[in-house]
């Protein structure tokens, strides 16, 4: 024992080991020199202190002679300190083994976050691309939606054109029927009228009657008073028929009034810009002055033929078919303007150059068919007829020109109510295209939100 002090102890620390406090064991390196044969007795106290600072028992028995050391103590000490040496050891041991096993934790943490971290990137990017599909199929729903609706009103309208036809077709046909009736009858009159003033032979010889009764004499006033009444007859037919005339052409009038009330009230739409409402008010005051000059020259002559009164109809529904059409042109180019303005399309563009194609072409017909009316009414003026064949002619064709007129002021009102229909639809689509764009404005707002989230999330 006192050799493995002599080694322990070191000559500098003579002087410090008995003034100092008790350092750690920490503190001293095992290579210095701890003990000589100069300081055994100051190694031998600063031991005795630094065990009784570790609470062990001290190696000699009295403190005041330091010669009396107690080995078993000594060993006892050297024996509890290598124990808790050991001890120490393995609990480094231990602490280190738990320090890799929770680097190792840590490590495998790191690695499943980052993997948790890409898994939520790929979920994000495929919750994006399922919302984008679902977008798609929302806008090609609405618009198969769009189309089978305007399938839907192009069927109704086709079938509501095809029984308005079907109708006219079965009222020409009734029409002429009594037109065919009516000539056959007074064929038949026209024959049994020449037959009964054909000139031929005169019986000489008359036989009798069988009831021995006279026949009577065939005399000029007979003949006079059966020509006076004939006459009488005629008159009052025709100023029965000039009464009708005068009816019919009121009633005429009457409805050509109502015509162009409303096609200028069409015209005139509430919508339209300032200019626009300057040149239709134009437009208003000269067919106004068209047609208070028309009125003018129908009461002023009331006693017109009913060719001139017809070629005034036409003329004036030519004039406002005119109109017509370069108001819809007008509409076509505010529509135009619109979707120019606008980045989408709600209505479909092709559907609606058919739509403006088919009114052309009715509009067209209309030219046509009138043309037509004219040329036969002027063929029937250049082909000379007997004056009552003439009259009964014109009152079939004043019958035929007001039911022709009744069909066009039907077919006029269904034109009309679909003209309001497609304005109507082009307003709802004006408002359908606003409200999908701020719908989009506000999804384009919550993306670039998100997008930003994402960003500082993955920042952080």
């Amino acid at each position: 024992v006192e050799i493995y002090f002599k080694d322990r102890m070191s000559p500098s620390r003579l002087y410090t080991a008995s003034v100092m406090p008790p350092l750690p064991l920490s503190s001293f390196n095992v290579s210095s020199n701890f003990c000589t044969e100069e300081n055994i007795s100051e190694c031998i106290l600063y031991i005795n202190q630094e065990l009784s600072s570790l609470c062990f028992p001290p190696i000699f028995q009295n403190s005041d002679s330091i010669r009396d050391l107690d080995a078993v103590v000594a060993l006892n000490n050297i024996h509890d300190l290598l124990q808790l040496h050991r001890r120490a050891v393995g609990m480094m041991e231990e602490l280190e083994v738990e320090q890799l096993k929770s680097s190792s934790d840590l490590h495998y943490q790191h690695l499943t976050n980052s993997r948790l971290k890409d898994q939520l990137e790929l979920s994000k990017k495929e919750n994006m691309r399922l919302h984008e599909r679902e977008r798609q199929l929302e806008t090609n729903l609405k618009t198969l939606q769009n189309c089978l609706k305007d399938t839907k009103e192009e069927v109704q309208r086709l079938q509501g054109i095809i029984a308005s036809r079907a109708i006219q077709y079965n009222h020409d046909i009734k029409r002429r029927e009594r037109e065919h009736n009516r000539v056959k009858e007074r064929l038949n009159q026209l024959l049994i009228a020449k037959k009964e003033n054909k000139q031929g032979m005169e019986v000489l010889n008359y036989v009798g009657r069988s009831d021995g009764r006279r026949c009577l004499w065939k005399t000029g006033k007979t003949e006079s008073r059966h020509e006076g009444d004939m006459y009488k007859t005629l008159l009052s037919e025709f100023d029965n028929r000039q009464r009708e005339l005068m009816v019919e052409n009121i009633e005429l009038k009457k409805v050509l009034q109502q015509m162009k009330r409303e096609m200028v009230g069409v015209l005139n739409s509430k919508k339209m810009s300032q200019k626009e409402e300057k040149q239709s008010n134009d437009m208003d005051q000269s067919t106004l002055q068209t047609n208070s000059d028309d009125d003018e020259l129908l009461k002023g002559h009331p006693e017109m033929s009913c060719d001139h009164a017809r070629e005034k109809l036409t003329n004036s529904i030519r004039q406002q078919w005119r109109k017509l059409k370069h108001h819809v042109e007008r509409l076509d180019s505010q529509a135009s303007m619109v979707q120019d303005e606008d980045s989408e399309e709600v209505i479909s563009k092709q559907l609606h150059e058919e739509e403006m194609e088919r009114l052309k072409l009715e509009i067209q017909q209309c030219k046509e068919f009138i043309e037509t009316q004219q040329q036969l009414l002027q063929q029937q003026l250049n082909t000379p007829c007997d004056e009552e064949t003439a009259a009964v002619l014109n009152d079939s064709y004043m019958l035929e020109e007001k039911e022709r007129l009744k069909e066009e002021w039907k077919v006029f009102e269904e034109q009309r109510k679909n003209f309001e229909m497609e304005r109507r639809n082009f307003t709802e689509a004006a408002i359908r295209l606003v409200t999908t764009l701020k719908v989009q404005c506000k999804w384009r707002y919550c993306l670039l939100k998100l997008w930003q989230f994402n960003a500082y999330s993955y920042g952080s």
